[in-house]
């Protein structure tokens, strides 16, 4: 548990959640940008969904897989997942008896869409997100993404199939050891990656009122994600 040894333990919990936050605030997508898209703009991309153009505007590494393709965006994915996993690896092992990993696990995902050195413009939070929490519990990653893939098949929404495997990690961490602390990490990856999709989602939802939307969701969802 965290609060078990009092002051200290409050003062590594508060340096877990800096340097998750720092680690996570490393924005490879404008570090690998920069060097292969000079002169891009990097705040954002366009996929178009049928009839319209759904705006993703988040640095994130599929705007890297979409302008220049999907080898350069999964080395930044994959860098950007190694920047949570890292200090979650560091942490889990020098304090094996506590919980810290948890707070830098969730820090790294803030750290990632809200980053203090590019004014809080980042990603959406799903690369680091994965990254830490393969460390936390590896198994969730594969069960939580397809119960989130097909629950965007089943509400026909291709952001809800991207990313609401993140919601399935509040039953997940509750059936698995109903720790306050995997909750509370849980609940704060939640918040950090729906608020920085609410944008698009609300987009979305427009297009899919004025019919815009003529592919069917596998379609969607291979166009806007899986090729990008």
């Amino acid at each position: 548990m965290i609060w078990v040894g009092g002051i200290v333990s409050v003062w590594i919990a508060l340096g877990a959640a800096i340097v998750g936050y720092v680690s996570g605030a490393v924005s490879f997508t404008r570090i690998v940008g920069r060097r292969v898209l000079p002169g891009e703009d990097l705040s954002g991309f366009d996929v178009q969904l049928g009839r319209g153009s759904l705006r993703f505007n988040r640095t994130s590494a599929s705007l890297v897989s979409l302008k220049k393709g999907p080898g350069y965006g999964c080395m930044t994915g994959v860098l950007d997942m190694a920047k949570a996993a890292l200090p979650v690896v560091i942490f889990k092992l020098v304090f094996s008896d506590h919980d810290y990993e948890f707070i830098v696990a969730a820090a790294a995902v803030i750290g990632h869409n809200y980053p203090v050195f590019y004014r809080f413009h980042g990603g959406a939070g799903m690369s680091p997100y994965l990254g830490g929490l393969a460390v936390l519990d590896w198994l969730a990653v594969p069960v939580v993404t397809a119960l989130g893939i097909l629950s965007g098949l089943a509400a026909r929404n291709v952001v809800f199939a991207y990313a609401s495997g993140v919601i399935w990690l509040i039953p997940w961490f509750w059936w698995r050891d109903g720790n306050w602390t995997s909750l509370a990490y849980a609940l704060v990856v939640n918040v950090a990656v729906w608020t920085a999709l609410r944008p698009v989602m609300t987009d979305l939802a427009r297009m899919q009122k004025s019919g815009n939307l003529s592919p069917s969701i596998g379609q969607q969802f291979v166009k806007a994600y899986v090729s990008t």
